[in-house]
């Protein structure tokens, strides 16, 4: 499946594994990723929202889509 999205006036498609369900979300929840997400992850969210038992970690699609092969 790919997820095509539009950034900085590009269009980019990702190819994912998977699509989850749609979910509405409390902004009230919203933060920086916690330490005990790894380093490189945190450095292509957001931030994420806690849902109960788990986050949902918010991708910064621009920052993804400048990367390359090499820093994958």
């Amino acid at each position: 499946m790919n997820v095509v999205i539009r950034t900085n006036n590009e269009v980019i498609s990702f190819l994912v594994d998977s699509i989850g369900d749609v979910l509405e979300v409390d902004e009230s929840t919203f933060e920086t990723a916690p330490d005990t997400v790894d380093l490189a992850t945190r450095e292509l969210v957001s931030g994420v929202y806690k849902l109960e038992g788990k986050l949902l970690l918010v991708l910064d699609a621009a920052k993804a889509a400048t990367l390359t092969a090499l820093e994958v």
